[in-house]
């Protein structure tokens, strides 16, 4: 089926549309770097940090089944740079196995860039039950966490979470005080 799927996407890439070929020239790409999956994992094992990060990038743009695995597997990597970047590189991939595996993650992160990134993604999520949940880093000593929890309460919340964030208007920090004012935005009359 590889094969087939190789054969079809070279004969698409010659298309007389050039949106057509675009499309065949990306997913190629996807399908190359699908079939080097287990090269992709060596290097999360064993690579540089720097190789560890790019491998995050290019598992975030395979997406689907394997680059989601390889996302899931860097978020146990030792170094923070590369959490982060594959909790970031998660975000639109927001499967309930993706959530359910940085809920887990959150008791052991002792990392702020890395939490920040774990609430962002949880805001993004929609997940209302999540919340109550995320109000709790409304007073995180770090100051990057506290924000991106604003905002993630601003897109999940309906009522007493408002007061939460109005509260913080008057924090002594600019960036506590920028996200309220953009959390701010995000308020709505209704609900869907």
């Amino acid at each position: 089926m590889v094969d087939l799927i190789g054969e079809v996407l070279a004969a698409m890439a010659t298309d007389s549309s050039r949106l057509v070929q675009e499309a065949a020239l990306t997913s190629m790409d996807r399908v190359r770097a699908k079939q080097s999956v287990d090269r992709f994992r060596a290097i999360l094992k064993k690579g540089t940090l720097e190789e560890k990060v790019c491998i995050v990038y290019t598992a975030g743009e395979i997406a689907g089944g394997e680059g989601i695995a390889l996302l899931l597997e860097a978020l146990s990597d030792k170094a923070y740079e590369v959490r982060g970047a594959a909790v970031r590189a998660l975000l639109p991939l927001q499967t309930p196995v993706v959530l359910r595996a940085l809920w887990d993650m959150i008791p052991k992160e002792k990392n702020g860039v890395v939490l920040g990134n774990i609430v962002e993604v949880f805001g993004a999520s929609g997940r209302k039950e999540l919340s109550p949940h995320i109000e709790k880093y409304l007073s995180h000593p770090e100051v990057e966490v506290r924000a991106k929890a604003i905002i993630a309460v601003s897109r999940l919340t309906d009522g007493a979470g408002w007061e939460k964030i109005l509260a913080l208007r008057g924090d002594p920090n600019e960036m506590i005080r920028a996200a309220v004012a953009e959390g701010l935005g995000n308020w709505t009359f209704s609900r869907p």
